[in-house]
């Protein structure tokens, strides 16, 4: 397989499709303890009909922790910063209606939109926002190491 065969591949062929989740109610203490449970640094939330509502991130923990940004932010950024500061579950700290690709987008698309947004995992969806996966940056450089 080349690079472009790769690019060409679809995030059905090689996301998670049991990723870890958590519901709005975890506790900030549960949604650490599964995030160090496993390899990915981010959780998609999910309501009780496993739809996607939100995303925490290790870095939404350390807002959540008190731990200040290493520079000054104003405006709304520091709105949700403060507001995740006070949080108590992951339906307060998560960041909600979060970017997601769909099982037949390309590799290509989603790395795509990867860059756009700055993200290295993202949670799959189907037609109905249900959680059928996750995708990360890693799982996408592990392939291309093996076919380049």
């Amino acid at each position: 397989m080349d690079k472009e065969t790769l690019l060409k591949m679809k995030v059905k062929e090689i996301m998670n499709s049991r990723p870890r989740t958590i519901h709005l109610d975890t506790t900030i203490r549960g949604t650490m303890q599964r995030l160090r449970q496993q390899i990915e640094d981010c959780l998609p939330v999910v309501d009780a009909d496993g739809k996607l509502v939100g995303v925490v991130t290790e870095s939404d923990i350390l807002y959540a922790l008190r731990v200040p940004p290493r520079r000054g932010t104003v405006g709304s950024a520091m709105v949700r910063q403060a507001m995740k500061q006070v949080a108590s579950n992951a339906g307060e700290l998560m960041t909600k209606n979060p970017v997601s690709v769909t099982p037949d987008m390309t590799i290509q698309d989603t790395l795509s939109i990867m860059v756009e947004h700055k993200h290295r995992h993202l949670p799959v969806v189907d037609k109905n926002n249900t959680l059928v996966g996750l995708i990360s940056l890693r799982e996408i450089i592990s392939l291309y190491s093996i076919v380049k």
